[in-house]
């Protein structure tokens, strides 16, 4: 026991020398303005762009049906769950696509 405890010690230095790294769950809001196979960029209303990594954990769903990222389309509405440190380092975890609005009757 004696052995174990200086070692214990040892590990918790340097784990509480460790640098916190916080990451946070963050909303993107808008219209879809690109899509690659590794991201989705997103206008929001007040205009401003985001980039959402997206890999094989993004889950993209439309009306309650799972979809792939390759389904997202330009020009699509939608509200991205990213996870990360800042908003310019979002990796996107779900993304929901608004439905498509009917026409309008004039």
């Amino acid at each position: 026991m004696r052995k174990i405890l200086p070692l214990l010690a040892v590990a918790a230095a340097l784990l509480g020398a460790l640098p916190a790294v916080a990451h946070d769950e963050m909303e993107v809001a808008g219209q879809v303005t690109v899509v690659t196979a590794k991201t989705i960029q997103v206008r929001t209303k007040d205009r401003r762009l985001f980039t959402l990594d997206v890999d094989g954990n993004t889950r993209v769903v439309m009306a309650g049906k799972r979809l792939s990222v390759k389904d997202v389309k330009v020009g699509q509405s939608v509200k991205a769950l990213g996870f990360g440190d800042k908003l310019t380092d979002l990796v996107a975890i779900d993304v929901v696509i608004a439905p498509p609005q009917p026409a309008k009757r004039r």
